[in-house]
């Protein structure tokens, strides 16, 4: 619906009332009493609307503002009263009449006015106040200084039969009003940039008419023209309405979007000097009569060259700024506004809805950055162009989408009704889903979205930028392609993950970090040949935390690089000592992440571990998961380079990654762990033929295969019938600490003594 269309009734009754006007002059034309009694009760109702509104705003008004609102009621008042004060006797008498009760009551409302327009530019916010301003006002008050000057104050001077003081007293409304005039002038700049100039630029305008009507009215009595009906009563009262509908939308402001008058002319305030320049010209010529020789024409065609020499540099100019503003503000590869346009619209967005809901999707697709690694990122950039229109094909009316960047969009929805924002979500998801036909590729996404909710769930940017990202990492830690919005129970998750992530550094370095041990068996004759070294974090406020839940934070931040080297290194110093100790010489297993193949440095590493823990290579085992074959490029001389180092390779969890039996093939792999959940459901025929599968899989690789997880007997004998010789789990023990293992390992050796004895 536009904006006329919604205020019909408001502007229909402006438009009766100067129609009326019109109507009554043209009526009463010869009877100066009626018509000037007519003008009176039309400006009288308008005064009336205008201090219920005016009166209104100051009462909805919450910032220091409400006082400009309440000193223009009190004005509006006070004019109102000097209205009523010469209404009532021109009725009583039947003949106009003028004292100077309503003329000083009037005198007294423009000073109120002009004291309100000097607070409300003493209130606002002047960073904004262009320097060049302050030339465009004053060419403008110099422009005005002089025409009130030649027009006004000769005739007051000879109205006023030469007196100083009845002269003063004259010219006390044109001089109030050029005060008035130049505040207007420095709040007309004020509000460029501001969110509420639809409402002022109103103020403005009504100011300007009625202030236009005083000078136009004052010349025209001094030189006894003046007539009820004429331009300055029509000024009047279109002024007077216009102040009023200023007040009005202050209590509409947070219902709908006003009328956009905030620029009515394009380089309004860049052409100022200029259309005061030519309109001062046109007044000098007119006090000459129009009397123009060569020389002044001359100057007069230059001058107007000049300025439309000047205007066409403007539209130049102004071309390249909005190619300028274009691209600061929007994402140059999919043309969606940008993270700089996301943050202005958010806060212009809660600033004019306040009470009102707007909620927050931000969108992050699941596993981007693969496809960049593995078909570049031409086609990478190419997806995102395509992303960006599937997710515009979508949005409705009162939606906006952003690209802040990489693989990150961002959508607003000004006040979501009922289920929208779930709805909008699960069309993204849907619509992402699709595959994405790209340079002869086949791309298949998913998507993870955040939602929060303002103000339920924040009043600034930062938080619910914050919270809808929040969300969104939730969204992906179950599993991603889904959508969560954030709540108070999520906030308590994730201020416990930020203190994870934030104790993660001081974790290392204050000594929280231990390792546990856990035995790999042979099932047949259930001896310890092997361990595994897992990390525990014993935190100082959360007590005991589980790699479950740290080591993912820990991929993220990239503190595992730090972490992982410190178990490397930690695992074979504690080995080494063991078998110093003289215990049996076992290989111990060590969970190495993806990142730390990505970082470049582990193969130097672990060779200055191993020289400076003295414990031989062919007894460190390094655990990776199938992730690794994501980057294969990277990782597999990696991988060939640990080998010839006599240092053994396992894929952990197997089987529920991203195995590739051709790549296994080429990497120099030696056992291959199953994934305890496998184990798990052994019971269960389809799985235990599934497993039996992956360790024929294994026997035909000529790769060692290891069950995790093994809690039962039940589990080890169908893991021997299928002819899997080695189980890690709780049936043979949790994982322990370094004392509780170092005793495992002493029973480990007594029955192999045993054993030896009795043969």
């Amino acid at each position: 619906m536009t904006w006329a269309r919604r205020n019909r009734p408001i502007l229909f009754f402006i438009f009766l009332n100067m129609s009326i006007l019109a109507g009554w002059r043209f009526f009463f034309r010869e009877n100066t009493w009626v018509a000037g009694l007519g003008i009176t009760i039309l400006q009288t109702l308008a005064l009336i609307f205008n201090f219920y509104y005016l009166y209104q705003a100051s009462k909805k008004e919450v910032t220091r503002f409400k006082y400009f609102w309440r000193l223009l009621s009190v004005g509006t008042l006070i004019y109102l009263s000097g209205n009523i004060t010469w209404l009532f006797p021109q009725i009583m008498s039947g003949q106009p009449v003028n004292s100077a009760i309503e003329f000083t009551l009037w005198l007294i409302a423009y000073v109120v006015y002009l004291a309100a327009l000097i607070y409300r530019v003493w209130a606002s916010d002047r960073a904004s106040f262009k320097q060049y301003y302050h030339f465009n006002i004053a060419v403008f008050m110099v422009m005005l200084s002089s025409v009130i000057a030649y027009y006004l104050v000769d005739s007051a001077w000879d109205y006023t039969n030469n007196s100083i003081v009845m002269t003063l007293v004259t010219l006390a409304y044109p001089l109030i009003n050029l005060s008035s005039f130049f505040m207007i002038a420095i709040l007309y700049y004020l509000v460029q940039k501001n969110r509420e100039n639809n409402k002022i630029l109103f103020l403005i305008a009504g100011f300007s008419f009625t202030i236009s009507a005083d000078y136009v009215y004052t010349y025209l009595e001094m030189n006894g023209s003046y007539y009820p009906g004429s331009a300055p009563d029509y000024l009047w009262l279109f002024g007077l309405w216009l102040i009023g509908l200023s007040a009005y939308y202050v209590k509409k402001e947070n219902e709908q979007q006003l009328f956009n008058i905030s620029k009515p002319v394009k380089h309004a305030d860049m052409m100022m000097p200029y259309i005061v320049t030519l309109i001062l010209i046109g007044l000098v010529i007119d006090s000459y009569n129009w009397q123009l020789n060569a020389l002044s024409l001359g100057a007069l065609v230059i001058i107007v060259m000049i300025i439309g020499r000047q205007v066409y540099v403007l539209r130049q100019n102004d071309e390249l700024i909005e190619e300028y503003s274009y691209l600061a503000h929007h994402d140059s590869l999919t043309g969606l506004k940008n993270r700089v346009s996301f943050k202005k619209e958010l806060d212009a967005e809660m600033a004019v809805r306040k009470d009102n809901e707007i909620a927050l999707l931000m969108i992050d697709l699941d596993r981007f950055k693969i496809v960049n690694d593995t078909l570049g990122h031409q086609v990478g950039d190419l997806l995102l162009k395509k992303i960006a229109n599937r997710l515009l094909q979508i949005m409705e009316q009162g939606m906006q989408v952003f690209r802040l960047g990489g693989d990150e969009f961002a959508v607003i929805i000004s006040r979501p009704k009922d289920d929208v924002c779930e709805r909008i979500a699960n069309k993204i998801l849907l619509i992402l889903q699709d595959p994405f036909s790209v340079d002869g590729h086949d791309i298949t996404l998913t998507t993870s979205i955040g939602v929060s909710m303002y103000p339920e769930n924040g009043k600034t940017y930062e938080e619910l930028f914050r919270f809808a990202d929040t969300a969104m990492y939730l969204a992906k830690d179950k599993g991603k392609n889904g959508f969560e919005f954030f709540n108070e129970q999520l906030n308590q998750i994730m201020s416990r993950r930020m203190t994870i992530e934030n104790g993660l550094q001081n974790g290392l370095r204050e000594g929280q970090f231990s390792l546990h041990y856990q035995p790999k068996v042979d099932l047949k004759t259930r001896q310890i040949i092997g361990m595994e070294a897992l990390l525990r974090w014993n935190h100082p406020e959360l007590g005991e935390i589980s790699p479950v839940e740290f080591i993912p934070v820990a991929e993220e931040t990239g503190h595992i690089i730090a972490i992982g080297e410190w178990v490397i290194r930690e695992a074979c110093r504690q080995n080494k000592r063991w078998q110093r100790k003289g215990l049996p010489f076992l290989p111990v297993a060590v969970n190495v992440s993806v990142k730390q193949f990505q970082n470049g440095k582990l193969l130097s590493y672990i060779k200055r571990v191993l020289h400076e823990t003295g414990m031989e290579s062919r007894y460190l085992e390094l655990e990776v998961t199938e992730s690794i074959m994501q980057d294969i490029h990277q990782s597999s001389p990696v991988l060939h380079d640990l080998r010839e180092m006599k240092i053994s390779i396992s894929i952990d969890d197997f089987g529920t990654g991203y195995s590739s039996l051709h790549i296994i093939q080429k990497l120099p792999v030696d056992t291959i762990k199953l994934d305890k959940s496998f184990i798990a459901e052994m019971e269960e025929p389809s799985q235990l033929a599934f497993v039996k599968s992956l360790i024929a899989l294994g026997e035909s690789l000529d790769l060692a295969v290891v069950a995790e997880g093994v809690e039962t007997e039940s589990q080890v004998n169908k893991l021997l019938d299928s002819r899997c010789r080695i189980g890690q789990g709780y049936l043979f023990s949790r994982p322990v600490p370094v004392d509780a293992f170092e005793e495992m390992m002493k029973d480990t050796l007594i029955n192999r003594e045993i054993r030896k004895l009795g043969t």
